[in-house]
């Protein structure tokens, strides 16, 4: 059961739904068999996670097989705690959009997801180079379509353009893939792209600083850092909910994990010429999102600038490499993943009621829906850091982290929760107090969104109020990957 376990948790939903497209099974089927699929690969991450070692060093449940052996293209799957942090958000999360989405008649919508779940965590699993980036291409498929098909004003000009700006970083990165395992065929004379035997190469300076570069460019676009940032705010804009719930809660936290595991796994030496530029464009974009998002006036394009300066700041948190910067940022990627499903959650309720997520046509939903403004008001405060919940300790960290690193760094960092505060604010002053300006009654949240969305804000008070519980399960394995990269740089200097 356990050799086989990471493959069941990638390739359940894509089955599922190939078996009832196949019978043309009927929407109520669908929604069975979708629901279902999201709950069985939850329930295996949790056994994943009950046999999982934290304190090993290496991959667990490693996964390899002969793929196409000639080219040394491997099915090579492994875990350990940072590709299981992502693993558990995806599997958390799938099972409560689906919950969102139990009015969604339309089939493709179902298909798609499953495709999307299936993508992504194949992509978070992968130790083969060639079969991570055919899961990175795979996920952005079914976002092309739900945005073309299923989304709102210019969802076909905004599908193209996140489809040609993701394959051009995509086809950067492809370009070194292949050209890093054609060096690791002319040192040892056999081709392989799994990730343990490219780790192992020793660059030119040059050739290191144009490969990276390759890599860097398509994680760039995907968090996405600023000057990569183009396509957001119009995707955000024109996506379905659940949609944007995946590319702002996993889809970019995927750039941070590529930049985790593939930029420091094969480039730990040469990302120390990118780190300067990295940093400057992460401080930028704290403070260019920020003000963006104090600018809208739609709802989903704030929290979508909200969203690129909070990502802005765990990429920051990466390039820091103290452990309080990281433990900051792997912590953030947890609790902005729940508390951004939340917020896109809330904003998708209140467009179903009012018709509208401008934030001039909004005003006086408290008067009317107490429990909904509550949810609302608590996952958009947790964005910007309320203490108690689990943004606060994550972007503490980090700013520590920061102000261990450098002073100025740590000003300038520090100044993340103040403008959080100042967009949260305004927007939550004109969108639930004063005067309700939409005639119809708003209706408050029913029996099944409670149900959906008490779990988020159950998990982001226990990040909050008990870090300890979490914080010592990655803290050991983090410092190691962090001194191992400490000292392959030192050496090189």
């Amino acid at each position: 059961m356990m050799a086989n376990i990471l493959t069941t948790i990638i390739f359940l939903p894509l089955s599922v739904a190939l078996f009832l497209g196949l019978f043309r099974a009927d929407l109520k089927l669908l929604r069975i068999g979708a629901i279902l699929s999201s709950l069985g690969t939850l329930g295996l991450t949790l056994l994943l996670l009950s046999h999982f070692n934290p304190e090993a060093t290496q991959m667990q449940f490693v996964v390899n097989h002969a793929w196409i052996q000639n080219a040394g293209m491997h099915y090579k799957l492994g875990i350990d705690y940072l590709s299981l942090v992502i693993l558990l958000l995806i599997t958390f999360l799938m099972p409560l959009l689906y919950l969102y989405m139990l009015k969604e008649s339309r089939k493709g919508y179902w298909y798609n997801m499953m495709l999307l779940q299936t993508g992504v965590t194949g992509a978070v699993l992968s130790l083969d180079l060639i079969l991570f980036y055919l899961f990175w291409e795979t996920m952005l498929l079914p976002i092309f379509v739900m945005i073309g098909k299923y989304g709102s004003s210019m969802r076909q000009y905004n599908s193209m353009k996140i489809l040609l700006i993701t394959v051009l970083g995509s086809m950067s990165m492809l370009f070194s893939i292949l050209y890093i395992g054609y060096i690791y065929f002319e040192t040892h004379a056999v081709w392989s792209f799994a990730l343990s035997d490219l780790s192992s190469i020793t660059f030119q300076a040059r050739t290191s600083i144009w490969l990276a570069a390759g890599f860097l460019l398509a994680f760039a676009i995907k968090i996405p850092l600023v000057g990569f940032h183009t396509w957001m705010a119009p995707a955000y804009g024109s996506a379905p909910t659940p949609a944007v719930v995946i590319m702002s809660a996993i889809m970019a936290k995927l750039g941070i994990y590529g930049l985790w595991r593939f930029g420091f796994g094969l480039f730990s030496e040469t990302l120390k010429f990118y780190e300067p530029t990295i940093i400057v464009l992460a401080l930028i974009g704290l403070l260019y999102y920020a003000i963006r998002a104090i600018t809208e006036t739609n709802l989903r394009r704030m929290f979508a600038y909200s969203s690129g300066s909070h990502l802005s700041l765990i990429a920051l948190g990466l390039f820091l490499s103290n452990i309080y910067a990281w433990g900051g940022s792997l912590y953030f990627i947890i609790t902005h993943a729940i508390a951004s499903a939340g917020v896109f959650m809330m904003i998708g309720l209140t467009y179903y009621r009012f018709k509208t997520i401008q934030i001039d046509e909004l005003g006086g939903i408290a008067s009317s829906a107490p429990i909904f403004t509550f949810f609302f008001a608590f996952f958009a405060l947790s964005i910007a850091g309320l203490p108690g919940t689990g943004g606060f300790v994550a972007e503490l960290l980090i700013i520590i982290g920061a102000f261990k690193e450098s002073f100025i760094i740590g000003l300038f960092t520090a100044t993340t929760m103040l403008s959080a505060m100042v967009y949260i604010f305004w927007m939550l002053q004109r969108t639930l107090f004063g005067v309700q300006k939409n005639i119809c009654e708003f209706k408050d949240l029913n029996k099944k969104e409670i149900l959906m969305l008490s779990p988020l804000v159950i998990l982001l008070l226990v990040t909050g109020i008990a870090p300890s519980l979490f914080i010592p399960l990655f803290e050991p394995q983090l410092s190691i990957s962090l001194n191992e990269i400490l000292t392959l740089t030192q050496g090189a200097n």
